[in-house]
């Protein structure tokens, strides 16, 4: 299988390759040892909506997988999936500086009150509980892979703008920050979201140096 980019333990799968390579019945099996009680939204993504997305071109998954020294032991750890979107933040709802950098990047000038930037979404982030594969690594690291993804994407098209939506839980919305995300915005939920809890998803953008 081709390995996307190996990172010491850790090496990450474009489920993409996966399905080329493997199948989608294998692929499908590999995804089943996925289990995320803690958001079922994120599980169900995974399970049933991951291979239509990549197929049709909608967002992207990769697959992260620990590996023991000897190469003999793989477990799926955690995924996490990204597409492009175009996002709109309003001139208040961010710091000045943060706002300018913002306006470099607007693509239509809706209003004198923000701007519309286009950014790529991580719209799925979660670790696999199977087993306890999911002390094998951090929120922290796996949130890293997926935003120095986004940066080398970013450095050969262009774009330095990332964001997530999360439930309106503090301990959720404080991770983020704590790792260089800004709330911009929130957003109400769409009639078929409805394994998210609470009636909206809180919005938080990065900047990313490239």
């Amino acid at each position: 299988m081709k390995i996307c980019e190996m990172q010491s333990k850790y090496y990450q799968v474009n489920l993409q390759n996966m399905l080329e390579e493997l199948g989608k019945d294998r692929a499908e099996t590999i995804l089943s040892d996925f289990s995320c009680p803690q958001n079922e939204d994120v599980e169900y993504f995974l399970k049933r909506k991951a291979i239509l997305f990549s197929q049709q071109g909608f967002a992207k998954t990769f697959l992260v997988f620990w590996c023991s020294a000897d190469e003999t032991e793989r477990y799926l750890i955690g995924y996490y999936s990204i597409a492009s979107k175009v996002i709109e933040v309003e001139r208040n709802s961010v710091s000045k500086r943060t706002y300018s950098k913002l306006l470099q990047f607007d693509v239509t000038s809706f209003s004198e009150e923000g701007c519309m930037v286009p950014a790529i979404l991580i719209g799925q982030l979660g670790k696999n509980f199977t087993d306890g594969n999911n002390t094998l690594i951090s929120g922290d690291e796996l949130l890293k892979m997926a935003v120095d993804r986004i940066h080398d994407i970013q450095y050969e098209l262009g774009g330095k703008f990332t964001y997530v939506e999360c439930e309106n839980k503090e301990k959720l919305i404080r991770f983020y920050q704590n790792n260089g995300f800004v709330l911009f915005g929130k957003r109400k939920l769409d009639k078929d979201e409805t394994m998210i809890q609470g009636e909206e998803l809180m919005q938080l953008l990065k900047y990313i140096h490239t």
